[in-house]
């Protein structure tokens, strides 16, 4: 995954919906007329095709106006070495660091996310590396030894009580 080639552009998985984002994300791709990003509906593609699609993109675009408590998107592009351009909100402002493993822009401002949008295409290289970050962060956050046996342990100690 380290060295494999990752075209320009970013990506937008989920549903087209009002809570999704995209119309943010529409307004911001035009006043960043360089970025590229593919839209893609995520009911509407097969799972391989998705890994392969997430493998190769330089970012991933989360623009949500809704609270979500772990975005899917978010953690599929961490396991992929992909790092995220996020909304403010909910548990992606807790799991970006932006400069680091991803870059935030402010919920609702379209402009905010076009900068984001231009700075990551104006940097593949610092955006490679906040990939590079990311994956770490998954393999630190979400598959660690300790979090199993934490995780359970807990929950058994909890219905014990």
């Amino acid at each position: 995954m380290k060295n494999e080639p990752r075209r320009a552009g970013g990506v937008f998985v989920g549903d087209v919906s009002a809570e999704s984002g995209v119309a943010i994300l529409l307004e911001a791709l035009i006043l960043a007329p360089a970025a590229r990003v593919e839209l893609i509906e995520r009911a509407e593609r097969d799972a391989d095709e998705l890994q392969a699609r997430l493998q190769s993109a330089a970012y991933v675009v989360l623009p949500t106006l809704s609270y979500d408590p772990l975005p899917r998107s978010l953690v599929e592009a961490f396991a992929n070495a992909v790092p995220v351009i996020a909304s403010r909100m909910g548990s992606a402002a807790d799991l970006i660091e932006p400069g680091r493993n991803g870059l935030l822009f402010e919920p609702g401002l379209a402009r905010d996310l076009a900068r984001q949008l231009a700075w990551a295409e104006a940097f593949p290289e610092k955006m490679r590396q906040m990939g590079e970050c990311a994956r770490a962060d998954y393999l630190a956050r979400f598959m660690s030894r300790w979090s199993y046996p934490t995780l359970f342990g807990e929950r058994r100690r909890s219905a014990r009580a």
